[in-house]
């Protein structure tokens, strides 16, 4: 599985690159679109988890790839509590900011991701993957450039795109220690339910709206939860017991790219100049990162 790490983390966030569109459309409330992406995934993730888990060998993976020890019992709900933490704090920033403005600053989780590694588990950063990491972001910046805008009436939403950001560095962090021994379907199955709960609580409380108005609104749900959820956030995950959690964090910022693209395929928005600079930037910040990091060795 080694070998096909960067492969399945990079096709994973172009995947996910189309949750922002979603999003827009959905007929309900931020938190409770959350929660239809956890929930709505769930049966699947159980059912995977229950009957075939034990065939996605992590690197020291447990009977079953289930967690065995409370401490990875915490650390899988922690993953989940963080993931809805970044969830809410995204479809919330999407709606007060623009989808430039929120991507760009939930982009910032590989700086907290390298930052974390260093000063909690001692992880070596090199001077190879630094460069790839200012070149990856660099590209972003340049991709979101033209529809980013600062606004005193948007501060509330970057400043909740920012914190996606962190929360999501929590996760990536979480994730990478714990699924060396547990399964990808026992991650995402009990994960998401943590995080399905936790967002579907705070949706009542705040009382959103919890029923699409139309057939159209479930169809863009259930897209969020099976091609986003299901699809990109599986393979993401798969591949994190092989990648240092510091690079993972990086190869997600192909995102930007896969939005680039799919507004040219879909909106017929060209690819211009900067955009290509944008793209190559990302693309050579990858692979410097990748240079610059030891992955873990073959099954």
């Amino acid at each position: 599985m080694a070998r096909f790490a960067l492969p399945a983390v990079l096709l994973g966030a172009l995947i996910l690159s189309t949750s922002a569109i979603f999003v827009r459309l959905s007929e309900v409330g931020p938190l409770a679109t959350g929660m239809y992406r956890m929930l709505l995934a769930l049966p699947v993730f159980w059912l995977w988890m229950i009957t075939d888990g034990q065939n996605d060998k992590a690197v020291d993976a447990s009977p079953k790839g289930l967690p065995n020890n409370i401490r990875d019992v915490f650390l899988v709900v922690m993953a989940g509590l963080f993931y809805a933490a970044d969830l809410a704090a995204w479809h919330i920033s999407v709606g007060l900011t623009t989808v430039a403005n929120s991507t760009a600053l939930g982009n910032t989780a590989p700086v907290f991701v390298a930052i974390a590694s260093y000063l909690l588990f001692n992880e070596r950063i090199t001077r190879l993957f630094f460069g790839g990491l200012v070149l990856a972001l660099a590209g972003s910046a340049i991709l979101m450039a033209r529809s980013f805008a600062i606004s005193v009436d948007s501060i509330m939403g970057d400043a909740l795109g920012l914190l996606t950001g962190v929360f999501y560095a929590g996760y990536i962090l979480t994730v990478a220690r714990v699924r060396r021994r547990v399964s990808t379907a026992a991650v995402l199955a009990i994960s998401g339910l943590t995080c399905g709960l936790v967002l579907g609580l705070s949706a009542w409380v705040v009382g959103e709206r919890f029923v699409p108005i139309s057939a159209v609104g479930w169809l863009w749900l259930f897209g969020l939860a099976y091609l986003c959820q299901f699809g990109g956030q599986s393979l993401v995950i798969a591949a994190l017991a092989y990648l240092p959690a510091s690079f993972g964090s990086v190869a997600l910022l192909v995102q930007p790219v896969g939005t680039a693209i799919l507004g040219w395929f879909v909106l017929a928005e060209a690819i211009t100049i900067d955009k290509a600079i944008g793209i190559a930037a990302i693309i050579g910040g990858i692979w410097l990162a990748r240079k610059g990091t030891r992955v873990a060795g073959n099954d």
